[in-house]
């Protein structure tokens, strides 16, 4: 049976002390571990431990902490998503989906046609549930990697914030309406790659003209009109394939 995961944001040796209520519930209600059970702990930046419980109490729980060791990226690009808000359920689905690919960072933004069930409520409530969806994605897909993740009011605003970091040689818009295809020897040489995908009534006119005016490139991803939550999953799959990262 494979050992349960678990989150450890202050990694460090000889002993970890979990106070996270939620993850207490499913340690000791849930899996109903017992002390000198085995789990494996790791912090969301690459460091990997065992650990053996303690003690388990109802505000807490005590392990012993050993073979602490730093695990590489497995792969060798660098992947940022840059998505849209949506159906709450769809957008975790795909953020899950986005951590078992490997992705870096995950830039979340307001589209010009938010989804009606968003439209009135507010999305910062959201944001919280994400974040412990990225958290659940690592534990039980075994990525030691915590994407970063940023919420934005609108793609315009999204776009200005990475201009300085991101290199734009290597960002692509994922389009229904786009007649290229992704081509291996256009992207090979590039390290960072970041891709840019729409809700599912589209980008608006005026997101257009924003990915236009940056000369961002587009690039089609199938024969078929992906769903909002599938679109950029597929695009990281694809850009794997081409870097034989699989």
């Amino acid at each position: 049976m494979r050992k349960p995961r678990i989150f450890c944001p202050e990694l460090s040796a000889p002993s970890y002390k979990c106070t996270n209520i939620k993850q207490i519930h499913h340690l000791a209600k849930v899996l109903r571990l017992q002390p000198n059970d085995r789990v494996e702990l790791f912090d969301g930046h690459g460091s990997l431990a065992n650990g053996t419980i303690q003690e388990i109490a109802k505000a807490y729980i005590n392990f012993h902490v050993d073979d602490i060791s730093l695990m590489p990226n497995p792969y060798q690009k660098l992947y940022r998503a840059i998505i849209p808000y949506i159906k709450r359920e769809n957008l975790i689905y795909s953020l899950q989906k986005l951590v078992e690919l490997g992705v870096n960072s995950i830039l979340i933004y307001k589209p010009d046609h938010l989804d009606q069930s968003l439209a009135k409520k507010d999305l910062s409530k959201l944001n919280l549930r994400l974040e412990e969806a990225l958290i659940s994605a690592c534990e039980q897909s075994g990525c030691n990697y915590i994407p970063s993740i940023n919420y934005f009011d609108g793609l315009q605003k999204c776009l200005q914030s990475t201009k300085i970091n991101a290199d734009f040689e290597g960002l692509f818009v994922l389009d229904t309406i786009a007649n290229q295809s992704i081509k291996d020897h256009e992207i090979l040489n590039l390290n960072n790659i970041g891709i840019i995908t729409g809700p599912e009534s589209g980008y608006s006119e005026t997101e257009r003209e924003i990915m236009n005016e940056l000369g961002l490139r587009s690039l089609k991803i199938g024969h078929y009109v992906l769903r909002a939550e599938t679109a950029p999953v597929v695009g990281l799959s694809k850009f794997h394939s081409l870097f034989g990262e699989y």
